[in-house]
Order: structure tokens, then sequence, then C-alpha cells
């Protein structure tokens, strides 16, 4: 028997002496998963107890059991008794208190409620807490980071539990945070080791998508879908799941959204597509830079090419993270909706001949973007990408089609990228 069960086996017991009781209540601090193993040590005493109460009353119901005997089950069910009120006294004072949490960072942060101290280093322990602006950090003691955008309302279960009643949260479960919940209006999230965001902001539907590795949504109705790395999907009130086109994100302000984004932030409004899977896009304001990511869900960047740079108008465009999984799909279509004056970017492979919406779609600039894989024990070596433009005075919607022309899609194609600019922030002689 380790230390844990020789202290658990001895609060069951009611045996504990003072610095006993420190000492598990330092190790139930610590870890959430003999949290969880005292919890269910408790359960299983209770279920024992009323399988011996059950028992006594049948006992005092026959009138031939002796006076004493009857009288020595009152004693232990006496013992019982209080020991069970002692274990849900204990378990609702340790449950009740909240969990530590540290501060990351903050930025125009403003809390309504909560003990919070909103200083970036600071511990606090939280157990409800409201923000009502700006953006906030925190993380767990099992290593569990979530950050919330306002406004946010949530309440810290335990180390591995966590209920949003509304807002915005992005969870980073690290190594240590496998299993761990997040409870939204329509849906329960349990992590299998990744980093997800959840937006429980519209009242009538919880937006989820997973960034990195894959999670399980349990519905109220008892039903599990799986997602993984660039899925997402929205769940509504019956607990029905739809599919979600895109998630939008500001990173001057830190917003996103799996809905609309109405600030003003990109031109480009919306993208979606006729596939039946769960991958999602990602529209990220501004987003064009050197070495940004070109896919969600996999480790490849637009860069400079070696005997040229990217272009400096393209540069601070607004740009779409496709799924790569969409590469060699002949049946792809995809819709994007954009603002009036907008420019529209492709970036089509060089060797790779022009689909025929493109051609005649779309102008090539003459000016070309580079694309490399990151890959370990190999060389990295760009891609070569030429830059076609299509400009929308009035907005509007276009359609794009497969990433290669019919009958030349195969393992080789490469999907292609989509930016946009003001009209008036591309070269005269581009246009």
């Amino acid at each position: 028997m380790n230390r844990f069960d020789h202290l658990t086996a001895r609060y069951y017991e009611n045996d504990l002496d003072e610095s006993e009781s420190g000492e598990l209540r330092d190790l139930l601090h610590g870890s959430p998963d003999l949290l969880r193993e005292f919890v269910i040590t408790g359960i299983r005493e209770e279920q024992l107890r009323t399988a011996v109460r059950r028992s006594t009353a049948l006992e005092d119901a026959i009138p031939f059991i002796d006076a004493p005997a009857r009288r020595s089950k009152l004693r232990i069910m006496s013992l019982a008794a209080a020991a069970a009120v002692a274990f849900s006294i204990a378990m609702w004072t340790y449950m009740t208190r909240g969990v530590e949490v540290e501060v990351l960072a903050s930025r125009d942060l403003k809390v309504s409620n909560g003990s919070l101290s909103p200083e970036t280093g600071s511990r606090s322990r939280v157990r409800d807490l409201t923000i009502d602006q700006g953006l906030l950090k925190l993380r767990l003691a099992n290593d569990v980071s979530i950050e919330l955008l306002a406004p946010a309302q949530l309440r810290f279960i335990n180390l591995m539990h966590v209920r949003i009643h509304s807002g915005k949260a992005t969870v980073d479960v690290g190594q240590h945070g496998k299993g761990f919940i997040l409870d939204a209006p329509q849906t329960r999230v349990v992590d299998l080791g990744t980093r997800f965001g959840v937006d429980a902001s519209a009242a009538d539907s919880t937006g989820v998508v997973v960034i990195e590795g894959s999670v399980e949504l349990h519905s109220k109705q008892g039903k599990v879908n799986h997602l993984a790395e660039g899925e997402g999907v929205v769940v509504n009130t019956a607990g029905t799941i739809d599919k979600l086109d895109q998630v939008r994100f500001n990173p001057r302000t830190g917003q996103w959204s799996t809905g609309a984004l109405d600030d003003g932030s990109s031109l480009i409004r919306s993208v979606r597509n006729n596939q039946k899977d769960q991958s999602v896009y990602h529209i990220v304001a501004g987003g064009l830079v050197e070495s940004v990511p070109a896919h969600h869900n996999r480790n490849a960047r637009w860069v400079s090419l070696p005997e040229r740079p990217i272009p400096s108008w393209l540069l601070g465009a607004d740009l779409v993270l496709p799924a790569h999984v969409h590469r060699d799909r002949a049946n792809l279509r995809v819709t994007v909706t954009v603002a009036p004056s907008t420019s529209l970017f492709v970036f089509q492979r060089r060797n790779q001949p022009p689909p025929p919406w493109l051609a005649e779609g779309f102008v090539p600039t003459g000016e070309r973007i580079g694309k490399v894989s990151i890959e370990q024990h190999r060389e990295n070596k760009p891609v070569s990408f030429d830059i076609w433009r299509r400009d929308m005075p009035d907005g509007g919607e276009v359609v794009l089609g497969p990433a290669a022309r019919p009958g030349s899609i195969g393992a080789s194609t490469i999907l292609y990228g989509i930016a946009a600019l003001p009209m008036e922030a591309a070269p005269r002689e581009n246009r």
C-alpha cells in the first residue's frame, strides 16, 4: 500500500490526525488523478454503507433477530453515517473553494466577479469567474492553460473540469491534461491531448474547433463525435451537429469567432466548400507575412523565394488557411465572399497547369511567392507559386474549383492559396 492509499484508507476510517490531513490535502491539490481516485473511493464507500443500511432495515423488520446483534449493527451504522457526513462536508468544502490559477497574460481586462488578481504572474483561488472586457490567459496547476475572450463566464469545478456558460475559450492541455473536460451549453468537450477552441457566445449554439490533436464531443443525448486537428462543428440546442465552415481571427486584437467577426477587420467575409468532411477554413485578417502557415493542419509556410522576396505590396493581405486534405478533390468547389473594392488573389503552383476556372476568371500578376514544407531530416526547398488576381469592385461571391486541371489531379497535386487586399493596394501595372 502506497502513502496515498494509506492516507485515503485512514480518512475513510475517520482516523486521520492533523498532520496526515494536511498531507492528504496537498496530495489531492497537486494531482487531478489522485483526486479522481479519492472521489471514486468515496462513492464506493457510500455504496457499501447503503447496502449495509438496507441489510439493517431488513433485519429490524424480522422479529427473531436478537437485540444485542441489532444494537451492534446500530453502532456500526452510526459510525458509518458520521463518516458519510464527514466525507460529504470535506468534499463539498474541497470542491466549492475553486482551483488555483496563475495569470499568464491579460489585456484591457475588466472582471466583474470572482477573486482573481489580474496582475501577470499572480495566483488566485477561483471558482466562478466573469470577465466583461478584454483578454485573459490562465494556467492551472496541472499545466492546462485557458485563454478567455470577453464577455465570458465560467466555473472551475476542479483541475480537470471547467464549465463555460458563455464566451470564447482556447484550451491547451499540455502534457498532463489529457482527459480535461470543458462543458459548454450544448455539448461536453473531452480532450484527447490537444489545443481546441470553444465559442459559446451564441445563445442557441456552440462552435468547437480543434487546433491541434483531437477531442470527443459528448452530447446530452449520449452521442459521441470525434474531431481531429483542423476540424470543427457547430452544436445547436437540440444537440445536433452542423458543419462549421470557418474560423475568423484578428491577430491585432486577439479576437476570434466561429461566426461573423463584425469589426471590419477582413475583406474576406466568408469561405465555404461543398465537401462533406469537418475541415474548417481559417480566415486571418492581415495574416500574410513572411513564413506564415499556409494550412492549419500541415506544417507548410508561405515564404520568399531565393531569387525574389514576397512582393512588398502583398504583405499584410488577409489570408485564408485551407485544409490540405482537399488538394486532390476533383469535385472541390470553394465559395469566397469578399467586401466591395477587393482584389482576390490565388497562389497557383508554377509547374501545375492552371485549371479552367483560374485561367478564365483571374489574370496573372507576374509575381511569385514560395511555399515550403517544414519536415525533419530532409532539405526543405520552397516551391514556386504564381500569383493570380481578380478585381471585385462590387464585392460578392466567386467560386474556385479544384487545384489542377481535370485528369491531372493526383497525389503530387498541391493546393492553392487564397488572399485579399483592397483594390488600390495592388500596383497599377498588375491590374
